[in-house]
Parts: C-alpha cells; structure tokens; sequence
C-alpha cells in the first residue's frame, strides 16, 4: 500500500513499511457529526496542543485548521447527519504535533484540490471555498489514507511542528 502525503503543497509517495516513526499517543475525542459538537473538538485540540507546548497563537492555527477539516466532514460528507461520528485523534512525534481525523463518509482527498486564485475570488465577491485552502495554510503538512479492512475509514491527518 502506498500512502500519499502533501508537504506544503508537494505530492510525493511515501511506501507503509518506510513510515517506522514511533508517535507518542496522547488523547482521543469521539463525538456525532453536529455542528454544536465543533466547540467541544476546538477546545480538545487548544487544551491538548498547548499542553504539548505550542503558544496560543500557533494552537489556535491548529485550532482552525481542524475546525475547517470538521465543518467540511459535517456539511458536505455526512450532509449535516447527526448520527454519523467523527473521531479526533492527536499523537507526537519528536516535535511534531499530529491531529488524525477519522470518518466513514464517502472518500475526498483535499490534496488535490487546487488553491484558488484570490484575486478571481474578490473581484467575482465569493463566499465561502476557502477551508481547504485556509487548512493548508495553517499546517505544515496534510495526509489522507483510506483504509479498508472490513469497514472503510478515511484518516485526514494535519502535521504542524512546535518550532
């Protein structure tokens, strides 16, 4: 199996058994696909990466980041379904701060979607197709891996470095 990881904005193929980094688990937030549960995933994602030293400027990068990732999953994957379950997963590696999202809503890689040209989008006054473009600019890298083993899941993970 190949994974395809975007290090700002760069596709490059990563081959599982050259990913031997050891993470260090530290929490885990399961909750339904509701746009009031957002708060409660933004709160888990500050407490835990200021814990794990980021200042509050850089957790509330992270903060967004994660909260676009979430509103996307609820609005256009589960299409506002509040029995589908949205798991926040956040682990560490050396000094690396890693958020895994997990869902079993229909397969999107937001790798692929291209950045889009912000001139265009104020003078034609658009709203809203921004959070793709806003997460990748407030993380430093963005994974996606389907993984089928019974069950398909889908694991969006955002990587952002302490220093």
């Amino acid at each position: 199996m190949i994974l395809l990881t975007q290090n700002k904005k760069q596709l490059r193929n990563i081959p599982n058994n050259l990913m031997t980094t050891k993470l260090n688990h530290i929490a885990k937030f399961k909750t339904f696909s509701k746009t009031e549960n957002l708060e409660s995933i933004r709160s888990f994602v500050f407490v835990n990466s200021t814990n794990f030293g980021f200042n509050d400027y850089k957790a509330e990068e992270l903060v967004l980041a994660v909260d676009e990732a979430c509103t996307n999953l609820i609005k256009h994957a589960y299409k506002y379904n509040p029995e589908d379950l949205i798991i926040v997963e956040i682990n560490s590696s050396d000094n690396r701060f890693i958020v895994n999202i997990i869902d079993q809503s229909p397969s999107f890689d937001p790798r692929f979607v291209q950045d889009p040209d912000m001139i265009e989008y104020r003078n034609k006054y658009k709203k809203g197709g921004l959070g793709i473009f806003i997460m990748k600019s407030l993380v430093d890298s963005i994974d996606y891996q389907i993984i089928n083993n019974g069950s398909i899941k889908n694991i969006l993970t955002l990587t952002k470095q302490l220093s």
